[in-house]
């Protein structure tokens, strides 16, 4: 009979950064440490202590936008101590020596968000970046631009002694690159794919938001293909012994042996952005909350009893979006706290049970043979879109919620809006919880106006300049916008791409609405 896998528990928490923190990477140097990236313009070298703790070394400033990732460089002749390398939104490559915290030298040549970084044994860099390309740097200067994807490219690696070169992208496809030269098209994944992991010189795996992990070879052919994530896989890392540890959208880093997940750790906030196992198997994850959690299955490293019971609680109190969770069960069908003396059939399953009007998801525990708690339902009572004709946004109720798109930086917002409202106070609203300029309140009550059948404000509908996308022209029709709700809203009949994400853009009532874009 096999050795039940190892259980990992919660180590230790990094705190420091003031945004999400988009990328967490292993420095080889010290023993520990570790690099993170933010969205608070900055990256950091975290420091272990003896008691198993991190603390903040060195903030690495000088970025104009927010940091999306982030990797170190081994010592060199030139640079004995080696080299801190960082991908920017404003597409630059920024290199920091460890120890001083503004940049080096600077690396021009992308035109938008630098994605991802990957250092090759001999200081050969490649990086991606939402200008569909890749490229390669040697010696600080761009040697080859790797052209060919239709859309963002995500992700890169270089595969050892081979000189083979990946990059995976938002049209669905990785590509495999030699001399410059593309040898092969990977097709397989159904959306973007956002992650790869180096497994050897002749096999590599890639992660996407199609939820699923494939297992490549050089010579093109899909090996596998594993499902344990219930949304958006963002990052992938190998462990030892063979297995994996990824990261998603569905507030989880999931542990993989013999191409299954052995284990589901839920955290406290949304999205799990990274994930990077460390030399002696730990795991990092960073998340949208600011933080980073290191979580160990070494008993004499994880965090105390004490610790791990507060987690549990901060954990089992997250609540929970019922337009997510409940999807259109009725209250009454759900069982009640008896139904968790049922054991679960797999790691990570989750069921939902009523207490009176209450309602909580709990997930199984494989290892400790138990249900955990991993979160409350809010506004069980409301029903979902179909049943109310309202839309959920942060736990409330809404009759529109609308997606607007943000050129700078690239990103989606959410604006929500009750037809009781007013369209001017909830375009203030929004533009002062979103720090925008004044400029464009009138086009943006315009737009809740036109896209909730409302009446006119009396602008005119002549093409101008479009404040929110950057656009040479459009009418009150066209924002790049989208909303629904139970009201039906105009809409042009059009259609057109993401470039980001390769999600189609699609009219209907309401407006338009995203297809599988991922979070950026």
């Amino acid at each position: 009979m096999a050795e039940p896998a190892p259980v990992y528990k919660l180590r230790s928490m990094l705190q420091g950064h003031s945004m999400d923190v988009k990328h967490v990477s292993v420095v080889q140097e010290p023993s520990g440490a570790l690099l993170t990236a933010s969205r608070d313009k900055t990256a950091r070298m975290w420091y272990q202590h003896e008691d198993n703790s991190h603390s903040v070394r060195k903030i690495y400033k000088g970025h104009t936008k927010y940091v999306s990732c982030s990797v170190y460089q081994e010592p060199s002749e030139e640079f004995p101590s080696g080299l801190i390398y960082t991908g920017c939104q404003d597409g630059k490559i920024r290199a920091f020596l460890p120890d001083i915290e503004d940049p080096l030298f600077q690396m021009d040549g992308h035109a938008e968000n630098v994605t991802s970084l990957f250092v090759g044994k001999f200081g050969t860099i490649i990086s991606g970046s939402w200008d569909c390309t890749a490229k390669v740097w040697v010696n600080r200067k761009c040697t080859m631009t790797l052209t060919g994807h239709s859309f963002a490219v995500w992700a890169v690696a270089i595969l050892p002694e081979v000189g083979i070169m990946v990059t995976a992208s938002a049209d669905k496809l990785i590509k495999l690159w030699k001399a410059g030269v593309s040898t092969h098209t990977l097709s397989g994944h159904t959306d973007a794919v956002r992650s790869l992991a180096v497994i050897s010189s002749s096999e590599f795996l890639s992660a996407g938001n199609d939820a699923s992990v494939r297992r490549w070879s050089t010579t093109g052919d899909c090996l596998g293909t594993y499902y344990g994530h219930d949304n958006y896989i963002y990052s992938i890392s190998l462990l030892g012994g063979g297995g994996w540890v990824t990261s998603g959208e569905d507030r989880s880093v999931r542990v993989w042996r013999d191409n299954a997940v052995v284990q589901t750790i839920y955290l406290p906030a949304i999205s799990v952005w990274s994930v990077a196992a460390l030399t002696n198997g730990d795991i990092a994850a960073a998340t949208n909350d600011g933080c980073v959690r290191i979580f160990t299955c070494d008993p004499a490293r994880q965090a105390t009893q004490e610790i791990q019971e507060i987690y549990e609680t901060e954990l089992s109190k997250v609540a929970l979006a019922a337009q997510q969770e409940l999807g259109g069960v009725k209250l009454t069908d759900l069982p009640g706290a008896e139904a968790l003396y049922e054991p679960g059939a797999r790691d990570g399953q989750q069921k939902m049970v009523r207490n009176g009007d209450a309602v909580s998801v709990h997930s199984w525990n494989m290892a400790e043979q138990k249900w955990d708690k991993i979160g409350d339902v809010v506004g069980a009572a409301g029903g979902t879109t179909e049943t109310s004709g309202k839309k959920l946004y942060m736990g409330k109720e809404w009759d529109f919620v609308f997606d607007i798109e943000i050129d700078e930086p690239k990103s989606t917002l959410k604006l929500p809006y009750n037809t009781t409202d007013s369209p001017f106070m909830a375009a203030q609203q929004f533009i002062h919880k979103n720090d925008l300029s004044q400029y464009y309140l009138e086009e943006i009550a315009q737009h809740i106006i036109t896209h909730s059948g409302g009446q006119k404000v009396g602008t005119d509908d002549g093409g101008n300049s479009d404040p929110l996308t950057g656009g040479s022209s459009y009418t009150t029709g066209a924002l790049q916008a989208g909303g629904g709700g139970g009201g039906g809203g105009a809409g042009s009949a059009g259609g057109f791409f993401d470039p980001l994400t390769g999600g189609g853009y699609v009219s209907g009532s309401g407006g338009v609405e995203t297809g599988q874009g991922p979070r950026v």
